[in-house]
């Protein structure tokens, strides 16, 4: 019986080798040099080894310029060992990321580094590749570092032998047997959270505030971990980990993260919920779902004469952009009239919170803002009168209202501010945020001009988000207002709007519209 096993394992691998079709291998991860060694049987490693090979490979260390540094070159790139058009798509696309700019280099003759004090560094690039593969799938990971204090980066393809296609990771954590929203969301807010935690631990916020720097930042964090742009990584058989990356305010702006992604569902655990009431606004907090409640009362009441707000009844509203895990919350006010905040405090010490009537100026999307940074170490909140004060680890009390304020000043980031325009269905409509909250806004075939302000709330998968209001026209048509998430491509100047509350002003019905960047001139 063993030996009719190894002949069914050596046939296997056989088949394999011909193409890129054949039976089906243990979901197993194996990889090329540093990756981990799969567990299954020796036939079948060299069956997926030989699936894949190199197709350029540099070792030597040249002087590039006349003058200039010794560079140490380790370079290996990978190359699938499959006839179907995907493949070779991918191999070429390998080829010019990581092979082109070094073939030059060849013939280059090899240097011995000079060791002599005064004389050039001598700089490292090692590109290499790890392979962890599923069955018939792989996913394919290349690392490039380039010396410096950067720590280099990942990318990462997947491919099926079996078809001879590549898949999405989507479709990979599908074949895995997990949910990919699921498995997004997982990977979203860790690496939220990791970004957060940095920030308030290293006290970079003070020299990033200005600009809406954080803002953008944590956006970017948002933005480039979405499953498309992370790399599958099958270290053991029974673990998954997605590799993505924060941003940073150091090096490149980019620090490397791997979030490790659980392959079997744990026993659900009862989950801690957080609830708080003050006034006419009560909050119930169950791990990143949350909702705040408002009643209709004199305090709520009293919002239709200053502010335009009108609660027709008690409404419960989500609240929009947590990532965290809490541990406390606590609802005060902010100012003399009722205007109440919720302060959530993250396990990490750190304070986040809804500022509850500043959301309602703008429609009914209450976002969580940016956490406040400086206000960390924090072990409890306690609603002191009116206000939310900050117990610290150390013992001290931090008093959140003015900090809250001066959060609330933050300006409009840099990828919302411009002159945007849409000219769909055959009408011209533009749209022109400055930093500091002004807006203007030409509708209706540029028939319509508003003008007003635009405040940012806090960030969301689809982008940073903004509350607009505007004053009545001056023909006396009513303002308008309302809440939309932006997301700004630089490779295509386009910003995509998306709306989480009101109508669309520019485009009746729709929820989403992209608009093009207009030169600055």
């Amino acid at each position: 019986m063993k030996h009719k096993r190894l002949a069914a394992a050596v046939l296997a691998a056989a088949l394999w080798l011909t193409g890129c079709g054949g039976a089906a291998a243990p979901a197993a991860p194996a990889g090329s040099g540093a990756a981990a060694q799969s567990t299954a049987g020796t036939a079948v490693q060299t069956a997926q080894k030989d699936r894949i090979t190199e197709q350029f490979t540099l070792e030597k260390t040249i002087q590039r310029y006349e003058w200039g540094s010794a560079q140490k070159l380790t370079v290996h790139v990978p190359q699938l060992v499959c006839d179907s058009p995907d493949a070779a798509y991918l191999n070429d696309e390998l080829a010019a990321m990581y092979a082109a700019e070094f073939r030059q280099y060849e013939d280059s003759p090899e240097i011995e580094p000079q060791q002599d004090e005064g004389s050039p560094d001598t700089y490292d690039t090692y590109i290499n590749w790890d392979a962890y593969w599923y069955g018939d799938c792989v996913s394919l990971v290349v690392f490039r570092y380039d010396g410096g204090t950067d720590p280099g980066y990942s990318r990462g393809w997947c491919f099926d032998f079996a078809t001879g296609k590549q898949v999405s990771v989507a479709e990979m954590l599908q074949r895995m047997g997990l949910d990919p929203d699921a498995v997004q969301q997982q990977m979203l807010r860790g690496a939220m959270q990791t970004f957060d935690r940095r920030m308030a631990q290293g006290g970079y916020y003070e020299g990033l505030r200005s600009g809406g720097n954080l803002a953008s930042m944590r956006m970017n964090t948002l933005e480039n971990n979405q499953l498309d742009d992370l790399c599958l990584l099958l270290p053991e058989q029974d673990r998954l980990v997605l590799r993505g990356g924060c941003s940073s305010p150091a090096g490149s702006g980019w620090r490397q993260l791997d979030v490790e992604i659980p392959l079997q569902a744990a026993d659900p655990q009862p989950q801690t919920v957080l609830t708080d009431t003050y006034g006419s606004a009560s909050v119930q907090l169950e791990g990143t779902q949350g909702t705040i409640t408002l009643r209709r009362t004199l305090e709520t009441a009293a919002w239709d004469a200053d502010y335009g707000i009108r609660l027709e009844q008690d409404r419960t509203y989500p609240i929009l952009g947590i990532y965290n895990e809490y541990i406390d919350l606590c609802i005060g006010e902010l100012g003399a009239s009722f205007h109440p905040v919720v302060y959530l405090l993250t396990k990490d010490g750190v304070v986040e919170y809804v500022d509850v009537l500043h959301c309602l100026m703008f429609g009914s999307a209450l976002v969580c803002q940016d956490p406040i940074y400086i206000a960390n170490q924090g072990v409890a909140l306690e609603r002191s009168g009116k206000e939310v004060i900050l117990h610290q680890e150390d013992g001290s009390v931090l008093e959140l209202a003015p900090l809250t304020a001066e959060w609330n000043a933050q300006e409009i980031p840099s990828e919302a501010v411009g002159a945007f325009n849409d000219m769909g269905d055959d009408q011209f409509d533009w749209m022109d945020v400055e930093s500091n909250g002004s807006v203007q806004m030409g509708v209706q075939d540029n028939s319509v001009f508003y003008h007003g302000y635009a405040d940012y709330l806090g960030v969301v998968p689809e982008g940073m988000v903004l509350g607009v209001w505007t004053n009545e026209t001056a023909d006396g048509a009513p303002g308008i207002t309302f809440v939309a998430a932006m997301k700004y491509d630089l490779y295509n100047e386009t910003l995509t709007l998306t709306m989480l509350d009101g109508q669309n002003p520019f485009a009746e019905g729709k929820t989403q519209l992209q608009m093009t960047h207009c030169p600055d001139n």
